[in-house]
């Protein structure tokens, strides 16, 4: 790669305001997280200055390394760009912005080329390509890497791509405090290092969140702990406008057993044949519409609704009709992180149920993953880019994160600034160890109130008694300071209020929000997106998709 040094391209006018900063501060992009949006991200800008790519916790924690499933790219010679467009649409049920949708599925071919040619390895068959099908999918498209490990793959790949990368600057082990706001221009962030127990700015005229979801605050989760909306509520609090958080997808087939975590179960699964049985083994949408492989927002209602249905009714995901030699070459992950829980998916069924996986949501962005404070960027599940509406297409969103970290850097680099940055004044974040029991029990207690009460099915009641449980809260722990733990109960609180009065403005159900006492779609909200921010603190439904 050329490297292009960022005097000569970037920040001439305002070159004079970083010399009289310590230099170690002040960079040409500061990128928050570390999962592939964040990863690639760094890479692209990498080119054009220097970073600072900070992670909360180590760079081998996040959605994307996690990720079994695939990259979705219609690079096979019987797909199209056509069909995968179709398909995305279809699944977004008219609340996705086509837009984003045709440059998602276009650029993605290019750019599943580019990280091929670059040298990241997709499982083949021989000689060709090995292409998976997954729900919603018309095509087989899905590619995948060492079989269910695709996104620890690509994560690892792009790390190895900027290990040595002397414009890259890794900041481990520290929480994003505050992004810095100053007359609608962003110029860096706040942070605190876990280890050094001290905090520190990073400066900078280019902003990308790059920090994942909020799905991981649910009380079942397919994601890790870490995975708490961070990057979306520091936005918010920016001024940032957050757009339809309404909807979280919840993964049909997450380990249902005691005392064991919701560890997911790849859709590549019943890709490649594994059945939904009941108690007895007997394949439960046999004589429905609902297949296997139907969207991810269907299967999740019907399996829910199907074990809510009566006592010891549970469901299994049968392996039988696949072949053991395919299991222990494709899944051979799964296989051995199973036999920990003591299941063996050869002879076995794998008990399974929904849980929360995916933020559709988020920080609203442009085209290029602007927001509306100058300077500021969001790409990936922290992002509400409009690619996936109302419910995401399996294996699109490794495929978004690539998409919009190659687009994000290149609009920043044309972007304009009014505001010269200056140092923040001190305001240092402060931890009492005797606040970290009461975080978690908070925490537990939003867990609990979300799945019970803004879970997958969703009513006026149920939203009603979560918002008057999260007000109470809210009044509760309203302590003014920068006290660490009492600041992330607070924005776990908002977070949970966003999320909540969301679907409660959203009178229908579409995709992964699902309202018992609507449960139509309502032509009011097609293509129309819920959106608020901070400062006038109204949620409004604006048609702009």
């Amino acid at each position: 790669m050329q490297q292009i040094p960022f005097r000569k391209r970037l920040l001439r006018k305002r070159i004079h305001n970083a010399r009289s900063m310590n230099k170690k501060k002040y960079f040409d992009f500061v990128i928050v997280g570390q999962g592939l949006a964040g990863l690639a991200a760094a890479y692209y800008a990498s080119e054009q200055g220097t970073v600072a790519l900070v992670s909360k916790e180590n760079f081998n924690i996040s959605n994307s390394y996690l990720a079994q499933g695939g990259i979705a790219s219609a690079i096979s010679p019987d797909d199209s760009i056509k069909q995968h467009y179709k398909d995305t649409i279809a699944v977004g049920k008219n609340l996705c912005n086509k837009k984003a949708v045709k440059i998602l599925v276009a650029e993605g071919k290019n750019i599943v080329r580019e990280i091929i040619s670059l040298g990241m390895k997709f499982d083949r068959n021989n000689t060709e390509l090995d292409i998976s099908l997954e729900g919603g999918h018309s095509k087989r498209r899905v590619l995948h890497s060492n079989g269910s490990s695709t996104g620890k793959e690509l994560v690892r790949f792009f790390r190895s791509l900027i290990t040595k990368n002397e414009n890259i600057t890794l900041f481990g082990n520290s929480f994003l405090f505050r992004i810095l706001v100053r007359n609608r221009d962003a110029h860096g962030a706040l942070f605190y290092n876990y280890k050094t127990q001290k905090d520190f700015r990073l400066l900078t005229y280019r902003t990308i969140i790059a920090t994942g979801g909020l799905a991981g605050i649910y009380h079942k989760s397919t994601n890790p702990l870490s995975t708490s909306g961070d990057g979306i509520i520091a936005a918010y609090n920016a001024g940032a406008e957050i757009e339809n958080i309404e909807f979280i997808q919840f993964h049909p087939t997450a380990l249902n057993k005691k005392s064991c975590p919701p560890f997911l179960l790849s859709e590549a699964l019943r890709g490649d044949g594994a059945l939904l049985v009941d108690n007895n083994g007997k394949r439960i949408f046999s004589n429905t519409e609902l297949t296997e492989l139907s969207p991810r927002d269907e299967l999740s209602k019907a399996i829910y609704q199907y074990i809510s249905a009566g006592k010891n009714r549970n469901v299994f995901l049968s392996l039988s009709q696949i072949e053991k030699s395919v299991i222990r070459r494709k899944f051979s992950y799964l296989l051995n992180e199973l036999k920990k829980y003591g299941i063996d998916i050869i002879t076995s069924g794998i008990p399974v149920a929904p849980a929360a996986h995916y933020t559709v949501g988020g920080i609203k962005t442009g085209l290029f993953g602007e927001t509306n404070i100058t300077g500021l960027y969001a790409i990936g599940e922290a992002a509400s880019a409009g690619v996936h509406g109302a419910n995401r297409l399996a294996s699109n969103s490794l495929l978004e994160c690539l998409v919009f970290a190659k687009r994000c850097v290149k609009h920043s680099r044309s972007s304009s600034f009014t505001t010269p940055i200056k140092p923040e004044p001190e305001s240092s974040l402060t931890i009492e160890d005797k606040n970290e029991k009461i975080f978690h029990k908070v925490r537990n207690q939003i867990a609990k109130i979300l799945w019970e009460d803004v879970g997958i099915i969703r009513n006026a009641a149920s939203l009603i008694r979560a918002k008057e449980k999260l007000s109470k809260l809210r009044e509760k722990y309203s302590i003014p300071g920068n006290e660490y733990y009492l600041l992330q109960i607070q924005n776990l609180i908002q977070l949970a209020l966003l999320l909540t009065n969301g679907a409660l403005a959203r009178k229908e159900s579409r995709g992964c929000h699902i309202r018992s006492d609507y449960p139509n779609q309502n032509k009011k909200f097609e293509r129309n997106s819920s959106q608020i921010n901070k400062h006038t603190r109204l949620l409004k439904i604006r048609r702009e998709r």
